[in-house]
């Protein structure tokens, strides 16, 4: 007799001893954010393991503090001679302000004998406002914020049981100002100040659920991915064991990498052959003038690069571009050690100086010569500094465009061209995101508006997949550019969405390229080289001739009249000027030329 196929030697059990029930998909996964949410199971959940010891008694950590009369800004070196001996103890729970007010901090700290082993050390410093850290030669370390930069990773070899001695440089005010119009008598609370040993794994684990969370809810109901995700995360849940955390969390994150991969904690997941859709690039714009005194501006730019420079050390990876020649003039101005650094990552290309233009400016207001000023200052620092001046025109932050922007390019060999702000328009939406942009002379250049529609990506999930999905050219041109960071007010990308992008890149290679595929390790330039070669060198992308006309922020060009005019009394001098110096020099041998003091008026009024 021919045993039946479906028998005992398949496998298929013949009776069903063990019934499943049907999972109503709503109800699993709106589980999934109680596990990296506060709530009452939080005790059992994934938050508590982040820290494997936290301490901020005296015992550890010693505070002192020295406020900065009047407001003022001095650098480190100033700072600790006014501080010599006027240095008083404090704590965490005090209060410090008014807005705009400075106090400096002197903070010894001793790391627990216990702690002994910690593959990473860390300081978490909160007290809500912005912050420097510095070592106790003057070297600026990285930048601290209320946005997501509390900690400062310390150097492994304070684990000796010594006093080891650091400063923070406190800002009171918080990235964006302190409001509109500021509050002058804002007081920041100290929250934290607290030496922790953290648990790699179990924050490495967060950013894998967050991922895997975000592709359960984004990914379409009638994709596989979608299920699978969801699924994947319902199982790490259940493997969590809050009585063996260790070892569930390893768990955890072996059934996390059946879906986002193996390499999503090296930049090796980048090294796939497939191909990339989305080009990701960190930016931290920082607007020269806003929310905040000017001096801020020096010390926002400042605080911004130099974590950006922490973050170029730790991932190989990570691309930064920073426009705007101005701020570079300041940080070699008041933190050179830091320039010297940022020449170096400009050398390797981890860190892109673009733009070619000394501040981003508008575009309507000034004169034709200003315009041009604009560019001679940008394009003359990059050559001086950096050996090279830039192709592209970065100007994601301004009011409006002016039809004769591509033609002031090409005079200055800029052929390339990035804005965002069209995506705002409240009537018109703007039909393009690759596309050529004419002038009335026909001059063009080649233009590209990120997809996502903003310059601050968060590095979400769902900035990965709009990078592509709302690109409108997708005809001619299949990708699309990612630009993350925390902006406007500086700060720039943090750790955490350099490792979501790494996840979000083990997804697209893992679920059959669902969410476009992004990569991080190109150059604005590469990008823009990409897109010649898609679209026939620029020939088959559509044109749009003429202004670029922004339906937003109208009020810009009818306020701050006085400004306004100042502005253009400033450039019809500097155009009297310069004739008189020039005919004098012509007319009279002892009479040398001012260029110097001309060049820096010229800053000053493009400024």
């Amino acid at each position: 007799m021919q045993l039946d196929e479906s028998g005992p030697d398949c496998g298929y059990p013949e009776f069903n001893n063990d019934p499943v029930p049907r999972k109503i998909q709503s109800i699993y996964e709106n589980r999934l954010r109680q596990f990296t949410s506060g709530g009452q199971y939080n005790s059992l959940m994934l938050p508590q393991f982040y820290d494997r010891g936290r301490t901020s008694d005296k015992e550890h950590v010693k505070l002192e503090t020295y406020p900065v009369p009047d407001t003022r800004r001095p650098l480190f070196h100033d700072a600790m001679k006014e501080a010599e001996g006027n240095w008083k103890e404090t704590s965490k729970g005090q209060r410090f302000g008014p807005s705009w007010s400075t106090h400096w901090f002197r903070i010894h700290v001793k790391i627990p004998s216990d702690w002994k082993g910690a593959e990473q050390l860390i300081f978490n410093w909160d007290p809500g406002n912005e912050g420097f850290v510095y070592l106790p030669d003057g070297t600026a370390v990285v930048g601290l914020s209320h946005q997501d930069r509390k900690e400062w990773i310390l150097p492994l070899e304070w684990n000796d049981g010594e006093w080891h001695l650091f400063y923070i440089e406190m800002s009171c005010n918080v990235m964006t100002g302190n409001g509109s119009p500021p509050d002058p008598n804002r007081y920041f609370t100290l929250n934290k100040a607290d030496l922790v040993w953290p648990n790699l794994e179990a924050r490495a684990l967060y950013v894998d659920f967050w991922i895997l969370g975000d592709s359960a809810r984004e990914f379409p109901g009638d994709s596989w991915q979608k299920h699978k995700a969801r699924s994947v995360a319902n199982r790490i849940m259940d493997a969590f064991d809050a009585s063996k955390p260790d070892e569930s969390i390893a768990k955890c994150r072996a059934i996390a990498k059946e879906y986002l991969g193996d390499k999503i904690d090296s930049p090796k997941v980048y090294n796939s052959d497939n191909e990339s859709y989305v080009i990701a690039v960190g930016n931290c714009h920082i607007d020269t003038a806003w929310l905040w005194p000017y001096a801020e501006t020096h010390r926002k730019v400042g605080r911004s690069w130099a974590s950006q420079l922490d973050l170029i050390e730790r991932y190989p990876e990570y691309r930064f571009l920073a426009s705007q020649m101005q701020q570079f003039t300041w940080l070699a101005k008041d933190y050179p050690d830091i320039f010297e650094r940022l020449k170096k990552a400009v050398k390797q290309g981890t860190f892109i100086p673009i733009g070619g233009s000394w501040v981003e400016h508008d575009t309507n207001m000034p004169n034709g010569e200003s315009m041009i000023r604009q560019f001679l200052l940008g394009q003359r620092f990059m050559q001086h500094h950096f050996g090279f001046r830039t192709k592209t025109f970065w100007l994601p932050d301004t009011f409006g465009y002016s039809p004769q922007i591509p033609q002031f390019c090409r005079g200055v060999g800029i052929d390339r061209f990035l804005t965002q702000k069209l995506s705002w328009n409240n009537i018109n939406k703007f039909p393009h995101n690759s596309f050529n942009w004419v002038a009335l002379d026909g001059s063009q250049v080649l233009c590209h508006m990120p997809p996502d529609n903003t310059y601050t990506a968060a590095a979400h999930f769902g900035d990965v997949s709009r990078s592509l999905k709302q690109h409108k050219n997708l005809d001619v041109h299949q990708q699309g550019l990612l630009l993350f960071g925390h902006g406007d007010g500086g700060g720039g990308p943090t750790a955490e969405m350099i490792e979501k992008l790494r996840r979000c890149r083990g997804v697209s290679d893992n679920a059959d390229g669902l969410l476009p595929r992004v990569h991080s390790g190109c150059s604005i330039d590469d990008f823009y080289d990409e897109m010649l070669k898609q679209t026939n060198n620029g020939r088959d992308l559509v044109t749009w001739v003429g202004e670029l006309y922004l339906e937003f922020h109208r009020g810009t060009y009818t306020t701050q009249a006085s400004i306004k005019r100042g502005n253009r009394f400033s450039e019809v001098l500097m155009h009297d000027l310069e004739y008189v110096a020039t005919m004098a020099s012509i007319g009279c041998k002892e009479y040398k030329y001012p260029a110097k003091q001309i060049t820096e008026l010229w800053e000053k009024i493009c400024l």
